[in-house]
């Protein structure tokens, strides 16, 4: 057995898979594995930029479906020319459509960034919008393993919730919105996708902190939330869009700005609750028009990582994603949206039946935000045709950007006798059955759903 764990170490070292093992005088074998390039991008869900083109639910398109992962390397999509019918209520086999294009999300390996809308010019009379709500409910919370994130959506111009410039029918009012997200939040209750607004007073109003109208001076903003929804609630599956990101001082009407002090007393509030919550959008300028320095180079990469942005438009505004490429920072960005996990050290002991093992994970996070999703962790262990699982009780969650934390397993089961490979599996407890909505570190290792950190070899007792 010792000649199979020296082979599969060496196969390992060969291809790259690792840096090298190395036994020290307290008994752990130790793995440092390289870390990838820092603007190497990786395909890994729920992060990155996003497709804007290429997803209709309506019509789904294998081929298109299929271009967005394999051919752009995303995995994050909004299904832009999705619109919903205006004079009218959905029927229910305009529902089973929409389930098909669910369906080839799922087949494709994709999540959805998700808003239903009407028109850009307005949204419909109420009792459509009431109707579809009510059609649309089950429909989402079916779907709800390939939803990364449901933007509020139903009201106003392209479903952001305003009426700037309609030119249709458009509902903006307190009342409604507090209808729109009660529906939303209802149906996807007992899941971990959260409903993002497009305006942070809104949330404010929605959960009473604030009281005003929006037709004069804004209050200061509540505290923000400060935990993930298992132990902050309601607070914490409300979250934020941007659709206006580095677009002017106030990104376009996005924080509130009377009296003027309250601009960045919003942006604070945002930007904290984007530490536990799912943010991202597009830019719908070219640049910042009050200061386009703000929007540049290294102080796009600076706000990003104070807004802790998980997604942004790949498709737009094309003018700001030309300038971050001639700035030499869109690289970086497209590596860095959302968490960039890597595996710093891997270390375990050399397990016995009677004694069993102990395992410990060093990770730090080079990316904007933190994962927003727990993910199941799991231990493989492959030994030809055999594989062991065990499950650990790590959450990856808990790495804020820019820090490392040190997770450790003791008393682990050992296997039998042999030379075990040894991984990391990290996956969605939602598809756990699909390696395209599992985790990948950022390191140079071989990964197919797992990654492969090295080899176990385990005693006769």
């Amino acid at each position: 057995m010792r000649k199979v764990a020296i082979a599969l170490l060496a196969a390992l070292i060969l291809s790259g898979c690792t840096s090298g093992q190395e036994q020290v005088d307290d008994g752990w074998l130790i793995v440092r594995p390289a870390a990838l390039p820092p603007t190497q991008n990786i395909l890994n869900p729920g992060r990155g930029f996003y497709d804007g083109a290429n997803i209709d639910l309506w019509h789904p398109d294998a081929n298109g479906y299929a271009y967005v992962r394999n051919e752009r390397g995303l995995t994050l999509a909004y299904a832009d020319a999705t619109y919903l019918p205006v004079d009218r209520a959905l029927t229910e086999d305009e529902v089973g459509q929409l389930q098909a294009g669910f369906d080839l999300v799922r087949k494709t390996g994709l999540k959805l960034i998700l808003r239903f809308r009407y028109s850009e010019n307005g949204d419909t009379d109420w009792s459509v919008i009431a109707a579809d709500l009510d059609l649309l409910a089950p429909l989402i919370r079916k779907n709800a393993d390939v939803i990364a994130v449901l933007q509020a959506g139903f009201l106003g111009r392209w479903g952001e919730w305003h009426c700037w410039e309609a030119t249709e029918v458009c509902h903006d009012g307190a009342t409604e919105k507090a209808y729109v997200l009660d529906q939303l939040l209802d149906a996807l209750a007992g899941t971990d996708v959260p409903v993002a607004v497009r305006y942070p007073a809104d949330k404010a109003r929605y959960l009473g902190d604030i009281y005003s109208t929006g037709d004069e001076d804004v209050p200061p903003p509540p505290k923000p939330v400060s935990g993930f929804a298992e132990d902050a609630g309601l607070r914490a599956r409300i979250a934020h869009h941007n659709d206006c990101f580095l677009s002017s001082a106030d990104d376009v009407g996005t924080y509130p700005n009377e009296p003027p002090e309250r601009l960045e007393e919003w942006r604070g509030f945002v930007y904290a609750e984007n530490e536990y919550l799912p943010y991202g959008g597009e830019s719908c300028a070219p640049a910042d028009e009050d200061d386009p320095a703000r929007s540049a180079g290294e102080n796009a990469l600076a706000e990003m990582e104070r807004a802790h942005v998980d997604y942004l438009n790949a498709d737009y505004h094309p003018e700001m994603l030309d300038g971050w490429k001639r700035d030499g920072v869109y690289d970086e960005i497209a590596a860095r949206l959302g968490y960039r996990l890597v595996v710093e050290e891997a270390a375990w002991t050399a397990p016995s039946a009677r004694e069993g093992w102990k395992f410990r994970l060093t990770v730090r996070n080079d990316g904007f935000g933190r994962l927003k999703r727990k993910y199941d962790a799991i231990l493989v262990l492959a030994q030809e045709e055999v594989t062991k699982e065990l499950p650990l009780n790590f959450d990856l969650r808990q790495v804020a950007p820019g820090e490392r934390l040190t997770f450790t397993a003791e008393g682990l089961a050992a296997p039998p006798a042999g030379a075990w490979r040894l991984g990391l599996a990290l996956r969605d407890p939602a598809l756990p059955d699909r390696a395209e909505y599992a985790i990948r570190f950022a390191n140079r290792i071989e990964y197919d759903g797992v990654n492969w950190l090295g080899v176990l070899e385990a005693t006769t007792p």
